[in-house]
């Protein structure tokens, strides 16, 4: 009985370890051409390479004036990473919502791909794994709806037109 209690918490041990390495090694989203012709996958690797900010703001969609402690990478430094210069892109959730960004979003508006709120990693129950966010409260112009209806949670995809 006792080999077989043993067995099965090996068993149980191992199963976990490999859901948690295929859990890490899924990615966030993907950057692609409008023509399919390149495809990057931002994983966690992506996303460590390419450094993080924080800083404090409002969130859309959530409490209203409430400051949430947000950290990701800056979006530009991803698109670099990944070999993609464009004038717009295409933000695409994983609900299909999808909406125009001008590049000057993320080359001058200091756009991030958000990873964590508040000291939690986002999962796609709240908003994540990553979110496009606005330092909205560094930069009033941040707060008009055109920046808030970019900024897409559950971020699937971003196609460089």
């Amino acid at each position: 009985m006792l080999s077989m209690t043993k067995s099965l918490a090996a068993f149980a041990v191992g199963l976990a370890l490999t859901c948690t390495t295929a859990l890490a090694a899924e990615p966030y989203f993907t950057i692609r051409s409008a023509d399919g012709a390149k495809t990057v996958e931002i994983t966690a690797e992506a996303i460590a390479k390419a450094g993080s900010v924080t800083f404090k703001t409002t969130l859309p969609g959530t409490d209203g004036e409430e400051l949430h402690e947000v950290r990701g990478p800056l979006m530009q430094s991803l698109l670099d990473q990944a070999g993609f210069a464009s004038a717009e892109y295409v933000a695409v959730a994983l609900d299909n919502y999808e909406i125009d960004v001008p590049a000057e979003d993320f080359t001058t508006l200091g756009a991030i791909a958000a990873v964590e709120v508040d000291g939690k990693p986002l999962t796609v129950r709240d908003k994540g794994p990553t979110w496009i966010v606005y330092p909205r409260s560094d930069n009033a112009a941040l707060t008009d709806p055109i920046y808030e209806s970019r900024s897409v949670w559950q971020l699937k995809e971003l196609v460089a037109k």
